[in-house]
């Protein structure tokens, strides 16, 4: 990673839930955090974190838009000249528990534009700035919902389907990475059911806990490419 200099983080979806908790937890550890969110200036939550002396800034970013995250990535090679990490965060899920019979192509066309296309705009617009540094970490948020071994109920299917092609292009990427960049590495992670608008009360982990495996492979050592984890070890695709 880049140690001459201050890390440079970008975190899509990073004004609530798992993406704030990821913004956080990369402050702490002294990385500047661009925090992508459609209204920076309603993002109460980040400005606090700001306030308490973290190196994060709440920066306008729609991920469906391909316009706004180029504008993002001009910016942020004006002002840092790359950077280190990108964390696909964003993400909706709009059938929660509906049947496949259920499921509307709107809402299957809804969900792949944030979950899938949202994802390759940011990566192919900012992966290019970590190639500048030369390493870096790119960090895909998914599901164990999206895994083919765990696919045991047809329900969800637009929510789950977006995630498993975010899978596929987890590991594509990758790929085509190593060859040339081999100190980039590109992961997915599984933060489990967390209490999130997306995840609600009843679900069993903390924001902080889903944050947990994110984090950890933003900022790697130990080499992994390619791969899925949860709670910080290999999942089955």
């Amino acid at each position: 990673m880049n140690s001459t200099s201050e890390k440079i983080a970008v975190v899509t979806g990073a004004n609530r839930g798992i993406g704030l908790a990821v913004s956080r937890q990369l402050a702490e550890q002294g990385i500047r955090v661009l925090a992508g969110c459609r209204r920076p200036d309603a993002a109460d939550d980040l400005k606090a974190l700001q306030s308490q002396g973290l190196p994060i800034e709440a920066v306008a970013l729609a991920v469906d838009d391909r316009g706004s995250v180029a504008a993002l990535a001009k910016a942020v090679e004006q002002r840092f000249g790359g950077l280190d990490i990108l964390i696909n965060n964003a993400g909706v899920a709009l059938d929660q528990w509906q049947s496949f019979f259920e499921l509307s192509a709107d809402c299957l066309r809804e969900t792949l534009e944030t979950n899938v296309i949202g994802a390759l705009h940011c990566s192919q617009l900012l992966v290019p700035l970590i190639k500048q540094r030369g390493v870096g970490r790119v960090v895909n948020v998914s599901t164990e919902l999206a895994s083919m071994g765990e696919m045991q109920m047809g329900s969800t299917v637009a929510y789950r389907s977006s995630k498993a092609a975010l899978n596929a292009m987890t590991v594509l990427l990758a790929k085509e990475l190593e060859k040339d960049f081999p100190e980039i590495w590109v992961n997915a992670a599984c933060p489990g059911w967390v209490k999130t608008e997306l995840g609600g009360p009843d679900a069993p982990r903390t924001t902080d806990e889903g944050a947990d495996t994110i984090v950890w492979l933003a900022t790697l050592e130990e080499r992994h490419n390619g791969g899925l984890f949860r709670d910080r070890a290999p999942y089955p695709w």
